[in-house]
C-alpha cells in the first residue's frame, strides 16, 4: 500500500513540476486559425432543410403565419392527431389570429400527444433545434410527447453551434439558461440488432414549420 502511494505522489510531483515550467509549441504553424467547418456558400434556410431531413425531420417551409397555420391543421387532420398543446403565449397570439383553437393551453404534458414549441436557433451546419428551460415549454414539452412541431422564423437560422449560443446570449442578456438542448430530429436508437427505431427515448416525428421572416417579440423589441 505503501509503494502504491510513493509511486503516486512520485507522479503527481511531475505533473506539478511540469506545470510550473511552460514548454514553447513545438510545431506553431498547426494550431488551427481559422473556421473548423468548409463555408458552404447555399443560403442557411436551404442548408438547415437539407441537414434536418437527413435525420429524418420534417421540413415545412412557409411565407407567412397564415400559410403556416393552413399547413399545421392539414398535417394534425391528415394523422388524425389529438390531445395537442402548446404553452407559448406567442403563438397563441398568432393561433387566435388565424383562427386555430385545436389545442391546449395548460394540458399536462403526460397527456399530450402533439407539443407545439418555438425554439431558440436553428442550426444549419447540423440540422438541430436548439431549446432552452427558459422558454415557456421548459424541459420536458420537447422530449415527452410522441410528436413534436417546432415554429421558428428565418430569423433565427445560424450557421453553427456557436452562432445559436450567441443568439441566446443576446436573448437573455447573457443570463444562461439552466438548460440548453440541441435536438437533432426525432429520437432513435440501433441497439437491439442494428435496427433504426424512431422515437426511443423522445418524440419519434419531429416537424419544423419555418416562417419567412416571422417577427418576434424579442429581437424587435426597442433597447
Amino acid at each position: 500500500m505503501a509503494r502504491n502511494s510513493s509511486n503516486k505522489e512520485a507522479m503527481l510531483t511531475k505533473i506539478r513540476q511540469a506545470l510550473l515550467s511552460s514548454v514553447k509549441q513545438p510545431f506553431p504553424q498547426t494550431e488551427a486559425t481559422g473556421p473548423v467547418y468548409q463555408t458552404d456558400d447555399e443560403p442557411l434556410d436551404i442548408q438547415f432543410a437539407t441537414e434536418f431531413t437527413h435525420v429524418n425531420g420534417h421540413f415545412v417551409f412557409c411565407e407567412n403565419e397564415k400559410e403556416c397555420v393552413e399547413n399545421l391543421k392539414e398535417l394534425i387532420g391528415h394523422n388524425q392527431y389529438t390531445r395537442i398543446t402548446c404553452y407559448e403565449p406567442e403563438l397563441h397570439a398568432m393561433f387566435d389570429r388565424q383562427a386555430f383553437i385545436n389545442y391546449d393551453t395548460d394540458a399536462a404534458v403526460q397527456d399530450t400527444q402533439v407539443g407545439i414549441t418555438m425554439c431558440e436557433a436553428l442550426v444549419a451546419r447540423t440540422g438541430s433545434i436548439l431549446l432552452s428551460s427558459r422558454q415557456p415549454n421548459g424541459r420536458t414539452m420537447p422530449i415527452y410527447p410522441e410528436v413534436h412541431l417546432v415554429i421558428a422564423s428565418t430569423e433565427q437560422i445560424v450557421a453553427d453551434i456557436q452562432d445559436g449560443f450567441a443568439l441566446v446570449r443576446k436573448k437573455y442578456n447573457g443570463n444562461f439558461p439552466s438548460m440548453l438542448n440541441l435536438n437533432t430530429g426525432p429520437s432513435r436508437t440501433a441497439d437491439i440488432e442494428k435496427t433504426l427505431v424512431l422515437g426511443a427515448h423522445g418524440p419519434r416525428a419531429v416537424y419544423v414549420f419555418l416562417i419567412d421572416q416571422f417577427p418576434l417579440k424579442w429581437m424587435h423589441a426597442e433597447g
